[in-house]
Formats: C-alpha cells, structure tokens, sequence
C-alpha cells in the first residue's frame, strides 16, 4: 500500500487530499473510494480505514473537509466544544464544492476509472455521502449513521436532505446503530420511506447494538461485532457496484 497528499485548489484555498493505493495493481484503472470523516479530522482512524479499504483493492481519497479553518485538523473524541464552531461554518453549498472538487481530481486521475468510483462517509462524513449521491455521478455511495439528514441539528451550518432524496443518482447503502440515541427509529423511516417513493434503490442496515460512532475503534462505542459485520455488508456492496 502506498499513501500521497494532494494540494487541491478551492475557492476558499487549498484543500488537502489523501491518497491511499494498493500494494499491488492489476489494473491501469482502478475503481475508487470517496472517504468522507468524522467531525474529528482526517486521523488516525480513517488513515486506517483508507489502508484498509485499498488493501481491497481500490484507489482510496480523503479530503479534509475543514480546510477553511487549517490544514491537517484533528481532533480528540472529547473535543467536541472545539469542532462544533467549525461545523456551524460548514454549508451545504461550501461542502458541496468540496465534494465536487475532490471528485474533478479523482476522476481525471490516469490510475482510476471514472465510472467506477463511490463514497461512504461517517456521521458528518455520512451526511456528505448522502450528499455527494445527489450531486456526483458515483457508481454507489455509503453512509454511516449521517446525523442531520432529516432534522437541523442546533449549531450547525449543513442542513437536511431528506427533502432532495428524489435528486439521488446513484444506488445508496444507508448504515445505523439500534442504540444511536440521535439518529431515532422516525428519522431512518422518514429516509427510507422518501428513497421508496422517489423510487431510488437503496438498502438500510441497522446494527441493534452498534451505537453512534459504532465502527471506529478507537471511540468508546466501538462495538466490534456490529462494526464487522457492517464492514462485511459494505464491501460486498460496494463489489457489486463498482467491482
């Protein structure tokens, strides 16, 4: 495996870009991840899940979607008082170009083929994968417990989406926790139902006893069992959608 750092150019500076590639390649192009973070940074955790989701074989990027406030931002799971003024600056319209001009870089890249490119996202992360379904022509995207699709969320600036699921291009893979006591039973409804009547195909996997952040292992939650067989149902998906 082989990792770079991008500087990518938006209206607002530069926003970096990590890269993260297989150790062996047996194609010139390869189908590629979007991996959209937490509100804690590009760390650790999603360096090794980018390692990990290219040592499956695609080309893996992750833009640091705080790039207006500082390059190479992290942040500790008990800072959240620190996160939460950057993610009141955060619009739907400012991650959107981030969304977009990641994917400008990715798709034009020679080593990745252009029709075969997606994205799964975690909590604000899972928010913009929803997002980028809209907005990107992926080949299939993946979100983990995106928090504010449905209901606005006190202090921060992106808004929901569930008014826009009839502008889903693309087949979608929504992920949550039983015991996430911020994503309630109502909302995860009030998205599959808005899917359904749109006439989007998507599938919905709640995990009983996975709660909020369920899937990184270096938060409390953790909870290996849920987070491995989620990680067994998104690959086999993400297979199917782009090989």
């Amino acid at each position: 495996m082989s990792a770079i750092t991008v500087p990518l150019t938006t209206s607002e500076g530069i926003m970096d870009i990590h890269g993260f590639f297989p150790a062996r390649q047996d194609s010139p192009r390869l189908p590629a991840i979007l991996i959209l973070q937490e509100a804690f940074g590009v760390n650790p955790h999603i360096r090794r899940l980018g390692q990990r989701v290219a040592d499956a074989g695609y080309a893996v990027f992750a833009p640091e979607l705080f790039h207006r406030t500082g390059r190479g931002l992290e942040f500790g799971y008990d800072e959240f008082p620190k996160i939460r003024p950057i993610m009141g600056e955060l619009t739907n319209a400012r991650i959107q170009e981030d969304l977009q001009v990641a994917f400008q870089h990715i798709s034009q890249r020679p080593d990745v083929d252009p029709a075969r490119i997606g994205a799964i996202g975690f909590c604000m992360g899972g928010w913009a994968a929803v997002l980028a379904s809209i907005e990107l022509p992926l080949a299939g995207a993946v979100s983990f417990y995106g928090g504010g699709l449905v209901k606005p969320r006190q202090g921060i600036g992106f808004t929901p989406l569930v008014d826009r699921l009839g502008s889903v291009r693309c087949p979608l893979l929504l992920v949550f926790g039983g015991k996430d006591a911020s994503i309630p039973p109502e909302d995860i409804a009030a998205l599959g139902g808005g899917l359904k009547s749109a006439g989007k195909e998507h599938e919905i996997e709640v995990y009983p006893d996975g709660g909020h952040g369920f899937f990184c292992e270096d938060r409390a939650v953790y909870h290996p069992a849920s987070a491995d067989a989620a990680w067994t149902r998104t690959t086999a998906w993400l297979k199917r959608r782009l090989g």
